[in-house]
């Protein structure tokens, strides 16, 4: 009976590609809870990474080694990425994403990601590191972080480019949604001056907002002011 289920295991292991992350609990919940009992489940999978046919990339998170003629192939980072990111489960966020909109050159040391396919609130897989944050990332919600991130961030990001800046501004402003950013703030947590600095943003480029609900009037926040940062982009242009 044992073996049987053993066998049960791998077989549900053997459907999913080599070099794909595999979120036990998820494979577990989905596929095998009905026939095989989650101790033996999971000893199952520590057999498998002790004989070399399953390796453990984070807690909860495996994968089959892809193998050439010269050894296993590891994984790449882009496949680690794309296992948080895809079928709006996620986005990428930290310097890829600044590198990515053009805001700097500076080439990231790790690729931090926000995703909510994790159990628990962090993973670390090589260079990636994945928090969680429970949203479903349509292209949408997916901008709107990245305009929130980069806001909050902004005084921290190297070597930043004042125009390229000014472009996502105007870009965020055009694009900008009460209801999208509603249910992000519902999600993830942001300054009340990273708030207030998005309404810099919309109430200089005409966007109407209700962001004032958010803010308190008798507060003074800091953030950068956009004639300011024009100020900047002339100099440094």
């Amino acid at each position: 009976m044992q073996m049987k289920r053993a066998s049960t295991v791998k077989s549900a292991l053997a459907e999913i590609k080599e070099n794909e992350l595999i979120f036990a609990s998820k494979l577990y919940r989905e596929k095998l809870s009905d026939s095989v009992e989650e101790a033996t489940f999971y000893k199952s999978l520590e057999r498998m990474c002790r004989a070399g046919t399953l390796v453990r990339a984070a807690k909860g998170i495996y994968y089959r080694p892809k193998s050439s003629r010269y050894g296993a192939i590891p994984l790449s980072e882009n496949e680690i990425v794309s296992a948080f990111t895809r079928e709006n489960r996620g986005t990428v966020v930290g310097y890829s994403l600044y590198n990515s909109l053009g805001l700097t050159t500076q080439i990231p040391k790790k690729i931090h990601v926000l995703s909510s396919s994790i159990d628990g609130y962090t993973k670390s897989i090589r260079n990636v590191v994945v928090n969680k944050s429970p949203l479903v990332y349509t292209d949408k919600v997916s901008k709107m972080v990245h305009g929130l991130e980069v806001l909050q961030n902004f005084n921290c990001i190297q070597d930043i480019n004042y125009n390229s800046f000014l472009k996502f501004a105007r870009n965020l402003a055009a694009e900008y949604s009460d209801e999208v950013f509603d249910k992000v703030i519902a999600a993830n947590r942001y300054k009340k001056s990273t708030i207030a600095f998005l309404r810099e943003i919309l109430n200089f480029f005409g966007k109407s907002n209700h962001l004032d609900e958010y803010l308190s009037s008798l507060s003074e926040y800091k953030h950068p002011k956009m004639e300011e940062i024009y100020e900047f982009a002339r100099i440094y242009r």
